[in-house]
């Protein structure tokens, strides 16, 4: 269980991204609607192809987002997609549309995180109170998106320009 305190506050507002232009009375009203999760090293947080309500915010430790690429030689061939740290968020697209996963996730090592699922990210939305809050998170969310949206498609002009240099043929 975390305790939340102004030490806490300001550490999470300047560590993780995500809360940077939340007030103190929005921080700790978000704060209160997560729940906390403790993983172990190599533990799954979530598998590739699960339904996913839940994003994730990593206070403490590592964690590996990974997604099958098929066989060889009748092992399964896994790929990295990134490693997070601390203050780095995962699942927010099945928090968003609540569909399939498109890769797993697993601790690295021991790992805390908080999480809030789409069922209390509606009943915050709905609540007038929370408006601006509501406001900050989609803003937040459209951030974040965005962000990794342009490092996909960079990846994909590199690969893109990696495979052409394989097929032309040298001078």
């Amino acid at each position: 269980m975390v305790t939340l305190n102004k030490d806490l506050i300001e550490r999470l507002r300047s560590s993780i991204p995500f809360f940077n232009d939340f007030t103190d009375d929005e921080l700790i009203a978000f704060l209160k609607l997560m729940k906390t999760e403790e993983y172990q090293i190599d533990q799954p947080i979530f598998k590739e192809f699960e339904e996913g309500d839940t994003m994730y915010i990593i206070l403490k430790g590592e964690v590996k987002i990974h997604r099958r690429m098929g066989k060889k030689d009748g092992v399964d061939q896994v790929a990295t997609l990134a490693s997070l740290n601390a203050g780095e968020c995962f699942g927010e697209i099945g928090l968003i549309d609540r569909r399939a996963r498109s890769a797993s996730a697993s601790a690295v090592s021991k790992t805390l995180l908080f999480t809030i699922s789409h069922d209390t990210l509606i009943k915050v939305s709905m609540n007038q109170h929370y408006s601006r809050l509501t406001a900050k998170l989609y803003r937040n969310f459209s951030k974040m998106l965005a962000r990794r949206l342009r490092d996909s498609n960079d990846k994909l002009v590199d690969l893109s320009f990696k495979a052409q240099d394989k097929v032309e043929p040298s001078s």
